[in-house]
Order: C-alpha cells, then structure tokens, then sequence
C-alpha cells in the first residue's frame, strides 16, 4: 500500500506541470555558454554568451530560437574567430515536481563563422540536447542545457563529420499572459506599429556582420489573415566594403578590373500577407511578400579614373547594382494584451540577387510593439 501511494504521488507531480511552463507562456532568457568545436577546425574551445526566446505551444511541448556568440582563436592565436549561432528547436518537457523539469530538445541551427579565411564560411547543421529549469519563484527560473551539433560533412577534410558540443547555464523569465476567454478581438483592426533589431548581411568582400535595423509597419488584420506594409532602414556600425566589375579599373583591393565600393546604410520597403492560425492572446503568425532593397549613398573608388567620363561610368555602374527587389518569408510570435496593443518577436529571411552590393540572404530578427487606431470594417447601422 505504502508502495502504492508513492507511485501515485510520483505521477501526479510529473503530470502537473508548473504553472509558468503552461500552454501559452512565453519563456525570455539570458545564458553564458562553454562551447566545445570540432577537433578539425582547430579553434580553441571558450566561452559565450547568447538569448532565447519560447514559445508554449502546450503544457508539454514549446518552440524556442536561440542567439548564441562567441569571440575565439585559432590554435596558434595567430587568428581572431568569431562564431555566430541562431538556432530553432523543439522543446519536450518533463516536470518533475512544481520546481524541477527536465526537457529534451531537438531541431536545427545556422553557423556564421568569420570574419577572415578560411574561417569565412557558414554552416548548417542539426541540434539536439538535454536540459533542466530549477525554478526559484513563480516566473524565475534557473536554466541548464547540454547541446550537440551535427552534420555529416566538414569543410576542411573529406569523409568527416562535423561535429559541435555546447553547454550553458543562465536564467530564464516566464511571461504568464492573463487568462483565457476575455475575448480580446483583434480582427478587422489598422495597427501602426515600429520594430526594430538586428540585420545580418554580408557582401562579396565581408562576411556576415550584425548591424541594428529599425522601421515602422502598417498591418491591416482580417479573421485569420492581415496584409503588412513596412519601411526599415539598417545602419550599419562600421562601413561595409564590396567590389563591382569595371574592366576599366587598373587597381582594387581584389585587383585590376574592379572598383572598391564604400556604404554604411540600407533600407527596404516590404508588402505582403501574414497568417495567424491560431488566435489566442499569445498566438504564433507567419507570412511573405516581396521587398524593395536599396543601398543608399554608395561610395565608389574613382582614384584610378583618368577622365570624367570613366568616373561618371563608374558611378553609374555601382548605382545600377544598388538596388534589387526580393522575395522574403517571416515567422514570430505575438502577445495580445488588448484588442488595441500587441508586442511581437519575428525573424525575417530575404532571398538573394545577383549584381547586388548585399550578396545571398539577409537574415533579420525583430522586436516590437502594435497599437489599434480603429476597425477597419464599417458594419452597416442604417437600412437604405
């Protein structure tokens, strides 16, 4: 009998999970990371840092993207490596009691390796860990989780895997939105609304390099659909260089028929469509369109030019490669609090174009705010 009535306070506690980990919450943390690279790289292991942000999906499974960075070297420490991560998982948990969960993990994760050969390249790999939350009080939470990293190529030997070892402790803060059933309609809305955060590009000269971006949005909402217009400008923190094709150059930083091309601030313009299938106070969207990319005031190196004719062609050419239409795809997560007021997270992926001065996809993630001014349906009060 004695055994009987622990079994069943057993299972109660691992079928009661705590009351932050409850379908709808949202989970923001912070961590310091050891990170552990594969032998082939020949990178010293070290220490970082990064963020995430969860998304609970239900009691038992949550969506999660994760931040990490690190700064490192070479072996010899002749060579300065930073390794940028952002990573998407599946997250299944396991409360033990009303303090202790244990989770498991699984999903994928895109490598920036930079800034400087041959550690100017990307990866992308497989993810899967294990992991613990300790929680100190009703929102707070102590969080570790042991990670590898997988894909079955390496860019520096034939025949072998990659393969990357993460652990990281740090705390995590658990948004409990009201409750459910007030009712809060955020259909047929006009929101104005402003976001800003990060934009990861890279060119034909640089690797990627994170800058800040901000802009403002128009989003015009139907019952499980809204039509979004944004304007965002990046600047970035440190001019970005690039090449363009000149057979009339005699010099470059790449050699002879290319021109050295200088700029520091782009902006877009974008139009398209997001989803929301699942309308609750904490709700996930996704969507896509196409945008409008400029690259604003770009500077060529005329110092070789010999005539004004052979200049005036130079800064024609690099105007024509200075701005390109795209496609883009977003995905993010949504807090209503009103009817009238939201914030949101959502990351961004813009395809590529040749003849531009960005080169491959832009990746951006975002943070912002959404204010109602109205609906944007009249319903009918007179009969004519």
């Amino acid at each position: 009998m004695k055994r009987l009535v622990l079994l069943v306070g057993f299972v109660t506690l691992v079928a009661g999970p705590a009351a932050a980990q409850r379908s709808q919450n949202i989970e923001f943390g912070g961590f310091g990371s050891w990170w552990r690279f594969d032998r082939s790289f020949l990178i010293k292991n070290g220490f970082g840092g990064g963020a995430r942000i969860s998304y609970n999906w239900s009691d038992r499974l949550s969506l999660e993207v994760t931040g990490d960075y690190i700064a490192t070297t070479n072996l010899a420490a002749t060579q300065n490596i930073t390794v940028s991560t952002i990573s998407g998982a599946i997250v299944l948990n396991f409360p033990m009691n009303d303090k202790l969960t244990l989770f498991a993990t699984g999903g994928y994760s895109h490598m920036v390796f930079g800034k400087d050969p041959p550690y100017a390249f990307t990866q992308h790999l497989v993810n899967g860990g294990l992991g613990f939350r300790q929680f100190i009080g009703r929102r707070v939470a102590l969080r570790g989780d042991v990670r590898a990293q997988y894909r079955p190529d390496n860019p520096f030997y034939v025949g072998l895997f990659t393969g990357e070892v993460q652990g990281s402790l740090g705390v995590s803060y658990f948004f409990i939105p009201p409750q459910q059933g007030r009712g809060f309609n955020t259909n047929f809305q006009w929101y104005w609304g402003a976001q800003g955060g990060f934009l990861l590009s890279k060119t034909n000269t640089q690797p990627y390099a994170y800058d800040p971006i901000v802009g403002g949005h128009w989003l015009i909402t139907a019952r499980r659909t809204a039509l979004y217009v944004a304007y965002e400008q990046a600047f970035f923190l440190a001019d970005a260089q690039a090449v363009i094709f000149d057979p009339a150059s005699s010099n470059s930083s790449v050699g002879p028929s290319f021109r050295d091309v200088t700029f520091k601030d782009v902006r877009r313009l974008m139009f398209g469509v997001l989803a929301y299938p699942v309308q609750k106070i904490i709700e996930p969207f996704a969507g896509g369109g196409f945008a409008l990319m400029q690259v604003l005031n770009p500077t060529v190196d005329c110092s070789s030019c010999t005539t004004l004719g052979e200049a005036v062609e130079a800064s024609d050419r690099v105007h024509d490669q200075s701005s390109r239409a795209f496609f883009w795809i977003m995905g993010g997560l949504q807090i209503n609090y009103s009817s009238k007021l939201n914030v949101f997270a959502q990351y961004l992926l813009t395809s590529s174009a040749a003849n531009f001065l960005l080169q491959s996809n832009t990746h951006t993630l975002q943070g912002g705010i959404r204010l109602s001014l109205g609906t944007s349906k009249e319903g009918i009060t007179e009969r004519h």
